[in-house]
């Protein structure tokens, strides 16, 4: 079959398992797809899409479950209940047929009896992209990783594939008024388009891992993290061969335990090690689960795994750190500014400021495990009386670098429930002098935009209530004048319609003054990251206060 004609199949396929769902979740937000209301769902309705969802990425196979994979890292695009039905699908998939992975060796290295010392036909693990083997070379014991035969050729047509979809779905939710959701969905498909040929690229991650292997080496972190050498004349663009680095993996805690190993301190290289990469070396490994985690019997964590990492930009870079450093030391001014300076939030008013303070606040509970402690309804209602958009945008760099950070907090607590996150971020910025982090100035910097947005918001607030007073003004003397007139005009010419018509008038201009006195705070519109964080809550820690008093009303 040629590449075109296999494009062609899996097309097809992709149209065939997806379509009616596409159908459905167009019907959900227009009745009759081009116009109507939407459609009512209750959240088993929710979750049960969700899971149709997970199931057609299963069917549809390996480029659609790392699909899947990324898109749980989008929780400005994917909501809550998605992601939860979409984390269950797995990366482990049946190993290749050991002939299969020798011709691709062959095609990469020449003769696998020639070129390696033994090489061990059962795989030691399998995922979707590739599989790892045991061997040895030049005397040494190495472990190498295969990438499946034929994965490009079909990743490529799978992406055609999306891509065409993805064409249909934008024109579709364009025409039913849904324009800021079609081009959300053109910017997340491109970068799913860049993150899954990034990780397809042998090449380019055996970089990754080498660079950030030197690096551990040269500052004499290796003592405590292993990251794996390549071997770069074993290595090409589907195969990696790297040094072989046994450990038993981190989701086995009591074994872990039974060799002796203190929970804490493992826990502690971990989160070290995330924030060094990310912070001090400039590139880093953007997937730590307790796959890709292990401790050696040494005590030192071994990261295994840099198809999915990231560089970015310098400044993005810095403003992260004083992000973090801001939630670590609760000092939540600093945490505003760094949003700021991310572009990930735009302030004009001193009640947005306050809104996104109790956000930070909750945030920097949430990473000190104090969340408990975090009133949820009561941040909801000031972001709702704040905002009337998106509050805080978030590009694909900054997401990929939230999604590890908070992995790794999640892998810390797993090993030690009592481990304090945020005091690690705090010390880690303070005492790191590889980091411009002038706190005292950033401090300053920070309440300096606070309390020029307080002074503006104050003057806006006067001038508006300035003119919001003469208006009444104007409009109650027209009212008192049209009240009067139909008395006047009455007795004048006793034409009881006339009068009546503009005493009605009259009221109505009063009734027009008295609303005005109303203070409406309804806003509709996504409230992006933040609803992400609510709904997750909400749901580990009990109903909201809204869904508390539904339930007491009912009973």
């Amino acid at each position: 079959m040629s590449f075109r004609e296999s494009t062609l199949v899996r097309v097809l396929k992709a149209f065939r398992v997806l379509a009616p769902l596409i159908l459905t979740h167009a019907r959900d937000l227009r009745r009759y797809v081009l116009f109507g209301g939407p459609r009512r769902l209750d959240k088993e309705d929710r979750r049960e899409r969700a899971r149709r969802l997970a199931d057609a990425f299963e069917e549809l196979g390996v480029t659609y479950i790392k699909l899947a994979q990324f898109l749980t890292t989008r929780p400005d695009f994917v909501p809550p209940v998605y992601i939860d039905e979409l984390q269950r699908l797995q990366d482990d998939v049946p190993p290749e047929e050991f002939k299969d992975i020798r011709a691709v060796l062959e095609e990469e290295l020449g003769p696998v009896d020639e070129v390696f010392d033994s090489f061990n036909e059962e795989p030691l693990s399998s995922a979707s992209i590739g599989q790892v083997h045991r061997a040895t070379v030049d005397g040494e014991e190495v472990a190498v990783k295969v990438q499946r035969p034929g994965l490009k050729e079909r990743m490529e047509a799978d992406l055609r594939a999306l891509n065409a979809m993805v064409s249909v779905l934008y024109r579709l939710m364009r025409l039913s008024g849904q324009a800021s959701h079609a081009e959300s969905m053109v910017s997340v498909s491109r970068d799913v388009n860049k993150s899954l040929r990034k990780e397809v690229d042998f090449g380019r991650e055996a970089d990754t891992m080498r660079e950030i292997h030197e690096n551990v080496e040269r500052e004499g972190f290796d003592d405590e993290v292993v990251i794996p050498k390549p071997y770069d004349e074993y290595s090409t663009d589907r195969v990696i061969t790297m040094s072989f680095e046994d450990g038993v993996k981190i989701k086995d805690v009591e074994e872990l335990r039974r060799r002796g190993h203190d929970l804490r301190t493992v826990a502690a290289r971990v989160v070290e090690a995330y924030l060094r990469m990310a912070f001090v070396y400039g590139v880093y490994q953007t997937d730590p689960h307790h796959g890709n985690l292990a401790v050696n019997d040494d005590g030192q964590v071994v990261i295994y795994d840099y198809g999915m990492s990231q560089r970015p930009e310098e400044e993005v870079t810095g403003a992260f750190a004083r992000f973090l450093a801001g939630l670590g030391m609760r000092d939540h001014d600093v945490t505003i500014a760094a949003l700021e300076d991310l572009g990930s939030v735009e302030i004009s008013s001193r009640a947005q400021w306050d809104a996104m303070r109790e956000w930070a606040d909750a945030l920097s509970k949430d990473v000190a495990g104090d969340v408990a402690e975090v009133d949820i309804g009561k941040v909801a209602r000031r972001f709702n009386e704040s905002f009337d958009d998106f509050p805080i945008q978030l590009n694909q760099d900054i997401l990929l670098s939230l999604r590890a950070i908070t992995g790794v907090q999640g892998i810390a607590t797993s090993l030690d429930s009592d481990y304090d996150f945020s005091n690690h971020l705090a010390r880690f910025f303070v005492e790191k002098d590889a980091f411009d982090l002038e706190l005292e100035e950033i401090r300053r910097d920070a309440e300096e935009r606070s309390e020029r947005l307080y002074l503006d918001s104050m003057k806006e607030e006067i001038t508006d209530e300035v003119k919001e007073a003469s208006k009444r003004a104007v409009l109650s003397v027209v009212g008192g004048t049209l009240v009067l007139g139909s008395g006047v005009l009455y007795a004048a010419v006793a034409s009881l319609v006339a009068s009546v018509v503009l005493f009605a008038a009259g009221v109505g201009v009063f009734a027009k003054v008295a609303a005005s006195f109303r203070e409406n705070d309804r806003v509709s519109g996504p409230m992006f990251m933040m609803r992400y964080e609510m709904e997750k809550w909400g749901e580990e820690h009990g109903a909201t206060e809204t869904e508390e008093r539904e339930k007491a009303a009912v009973e």
